[in-house]
């Protein structure tokens, strides 16, 4: 099974699927299940369910994304030694294209199985999107859901993972010719310079952190500019800290406003839930595969999001589990051909094997 999983996983990363343009991915996918006699129930969104060896709920379901970040396109993969890596142009996409090719290689060994399922959803990097609009036409297939989708080790499932809140910054100020008559303008760049400066940012304490990733404004040097635009968001384990550090991004923009004269607008959302694990019969399950593989199981906490926050907070015990990567994003991202054949050898555990088999 461990090189059955090297070679599905070199395939599909040779194919292009950043999110939002998951067609070709899921092509595939339809078409295995077509030639295999599997059926499979999609919903609008373009999330994919796959029941194997039943008709009924499965008691587990694999889940996995097809959408990769936009740098792993045009992706060549090079087995180096132990690893599989890129040839260091593009990441890899093992984010999170080795759960999707698990679940592929799941299917051609499924008379070997006991009953799971399969899930595939969409835009997952891009804010959790196929997984908050997934339809209730797969949702009623669901019980215990596990998705290997952290760069933790094999063998780790994560217990707690962090709320994140995105906020989308204003700063107004007064247009006005910069050579003629700069005293009739207020500036946006300063005012909104003056709030980010005041602001606590990056690593905010243990469990919380906050970050601007983008700003915009002004045209041309000779205009005192009218409008920024900020992107920010905040995250912690703790979700009175987020209202905390709202209020005190709010703070730094008022008083910053109060010295210039500009004025600010702020648009906050709950990008996603944290969670926090207290009883789970997936994590007992995987505890107990763990057992079975003679893997070792460990406990882990992530400021990271995933679908299974989703999962979660719409009450699917729902499991986040290392898959055994590292560098996601990026251009050193990596895959031990060692984790791969221990991650083939816990989702064996997972499912257990079939009647026959036992």
């Amino acid at each position: 099974m461990k090189h059955a999983l090297i070679e599905r996983f070199l395939a599909l990363v040779a194919i292009d699927s950043p999110s939002g343009q998951e067609e070709e991915l899921r092509a595939l996918i339809r078409e295995l299940c077509d030639k295999e006699s599997l059926p499979y129930t999609l919903d609008e969104m373009g999330n994919l369910f796959v029941p194997v060896n039943c008709t009924e709920r499965p008691p587990l379901t694999f889940a996995a994304h097809l959408d990769t970040v936009s740098n792993a396109v045009g992706v060549k993969p090079v087995v180096d030694g132990e690893y599989i890596r890129s040839d260091g142009t593009t990441a890899l996409g093992a984010d999170n294209k080795i759960a999707v090719a698990l679940s592929l290689v799941l299917i051609h060994y499924r008379k070997e199985l006991g009953p799971f399922g399969l899930l595939f959803t969409v835009q997952e990097e891009v804010g959790l999107k196929g997984a908050k609009r997934l339809g209730e036409n797969i949702k009623a297939h669901l019980t215990s859901l596990f998705a290997f989708d952290s760069s933790k080790a094999v063998g780790t499932l994560v217990m707690q993972a962090t709320a994140k809140e995105s906020l989308h910054l204003l700063f107004h100020g007064t247009a006005a010719h910069a050579g003629i008559s700069p005293e009739r303008g207020i500036s946006a760049i300063s005012t909104a310079c003056k709030a980010i400066a005041a602001m606590q940012l990056l690593r905010i304490d243990a469990v919380t952190t906050a970050n601007i990733g983008s700003i915009h404004g002004g045209s041309s040097t000779n205009v005192v500019c009218d409008l920024v635009e900020a992107e920010m968001e905040i995250r912690s384990l703790d979700e009175q800290r987020i209202e905390e550090q709202l209020d005190h991004v709010l703070g730094c923009c008022r008083d910053a406003c109060i010295e210039t004269g500009g004025r600010f607008d702020l648009a906050h959302d709950r990008a996603y839930p944290g969670y926090r694990i207290t009883s789970s019969a997936a994590r007992e399950r995987f505890k107990a595969a763990c057992r079975s593989a003679s893997i070792p199981y460990t406990e882990a906490v992530s400021q990271g999001g995933s679908d299974v926050n989703i999962f979660r907070a719409n009450g699917i015990d729902a499991v986040l589990l290392g898959a055994g990567y590292t560098g996601a994003h990026s251009v050193e991202e990596a895959i031990a051909i060692e984790e791969i054949g221990r991650l083939a050898q816990l989702a064996r555990a997972l499912v257990g094997p079939s009647d026959k088999e036992r």
